[in-house]
């Protein structure tokens, strides 16, 4: 007992210095933050400072890779997007969308990719019309036999363009879909990273497989399972006007339909999971981190309070800036997204309206190939654009995440 007083009282005095040493700095961080706004400029450029920093030490690499490609391809018809300038207006709250620059940019690549279609329009209806003036003109042959070969070579030809436009529509949707899926999984570890850094580690944890591992599986699945039965159904679509006995209509109808159930249910399960893991760890992070913070404000003497306001400080500053990227994120997807959509829409308007100017001209199998495979054509464009809806909510729901957890401390 002689020898463990001294032990203790020594240690006491030491700490008594220690805190008396580092009890000036502590409080001019709080100072510093308690004095945050447009009146203290020098707060301000330790806060941007401080955010660079973080900035720095990202790897961006993907994303920078990502905008630069989708520059090239829309620099013609919309303003180039400079990912870094975007990043650090919506970090100050300055963003000045040109909502007209963007409406009309958009609707000058739709027009463009109608016109492009129209030659495509124009080789349906000209050979619908020479089948469908065949047709009327059988009985003028010997039993009709070179007439039926003469339609029949017309309404080939009439398919393989069709199919080929098809096959074309899908390997866009395709191409789409991959560029979505690989900058999710280039944002996501910048996006879990600062969520950790704001204490949601349970939520990281969760959803950090989850995502990684679904990503891959219903990226596949989308690519390898959906895309081919819309294909499939397509085809089974054509053969099934073929001929006059042998018919495949509702092989085609339910390989169309397994291809919608496929499609939601990928995004029930995907969409559904995340949001309930997402809430479970929102919930655990913001509960452990208000006993943290309660604990440090109540147990720490001296300067518990204001290490635990300047500790609310940087998470402000880290919330800010995950934000800033989410939202970066969002617009970029959006930019992925829109424009294959849009290619795929010309190409199905295209469709639509050789259909409807067939129709009349009392060709009906052509004018039902022509309108089913427009419908398989809506299909893909409705499957890439759930793709890009499916990835703006989990961009939105790990913002949530980190806000609600948060919100909970």
């Amino acid at each position: 007992m002689f020898y463990s007083r001294p032990v203790f009282l020594v240690l006491g005095l030491w700490m008594i210095f220690w805190l008396l040493g580092t009890i000036n700095p502590v409080q001019g961080m709080a100072t510093e933050t308690d004095g945050l706004g447009p009146s203290n400029p020098g707060v301000l450029l330790n806060a941007e400072d401080l955010i660079n920093q973080q900035l720095q030490k990202m790897d961006f690499q993907q994303v920078e890779q990502t905008v630069h490609k989708m520059n090239q391809e829309i620099g013609d018809y919309l303003p180039s997007l400079d990912w870094q300038q975007l990043l650090k207006d919506i970090r100050q709250g300055q963003v000045k969308w040109d909502l007209k620059t963007i409406l009309v940019g958009v609707g000058r690549y739709f027009f463009r990719e109608v016109v492009a279609n129209s030659a495509l329009l124009a080789q349906l209806v000209v050979l619908a019309v020479i089948c469908a003036v065949l047709s009327h003109l059988q009985g003028a042959f010997n039993e009709g036999t070179i007439g039926k070969l003469a339609q029949a070579v017309c309404y080939l030809t009439l398919l393989t363009i069709a199919l080929g436009s098809f096959a074309l529509a899908v390997e866009v949707g395709r191409e789409a879909t991959t560029r979505m899926v690989n900058f999710i999984q280039a944002l996501l570890p910048l996006l879990l990273t600062l969520m950790v850094a704001l204490g949601g580690i349970t939520s990281a944890t969760i959803l950090s497989p989850y995502i990684t591992a679904s990503l891959g599986i219903f990226s596949t699945l989308i690519n390898y399972v959906v895309f081919p039965l819309i294909f499939l159904s397509a085809v089974l679509s054509i053969v099934n006007q073929l001929s006059d006995r042998f018919h495949v209509s509702r092989l085609a109808g339910l390989l169309r339909q397994a291809s919608i159930w496929c499609l939601g249910l990928i995004m029930t399960l995907f969409i559904g999971v995340l949001s309930i893991q997402g809430a479970i760890g929102a919930i655990a992070d913001g509960i452990t981190l208000r006993a943290a913070k309660f604990a440090t404000g109540t147990f720490v003497p001296v300067v518990g309070g204001a290490f635990a306001d300047a500790i609310d400080a940087v998470i402000g500053y880290g919330l800010l800036l995950k934000n800033s990227i989410g939202i970066l994120g969002l617009v970029i997807l959006f930019g992925i997204c829109i424009f294959p959509v849009l290619k795929i829409l010309a190409i199905t308007l295209a469709y639509k309206i050789a259909s409807v100017l067939v129709q009349p001209l009392g060709d009906e199998g052509t004018a039902e190939v022509l309108h089913s495979l427009s419908g398989s054509m809506g299909l893909i464009m409705i499957t890439v654009a759930s793709v890009g809806l499916m990835f703006f909510m989990t961009v939105t729901i790990l913002l949530g995440t980190s806000s609600l957890t948060i919100m909970l401390r």
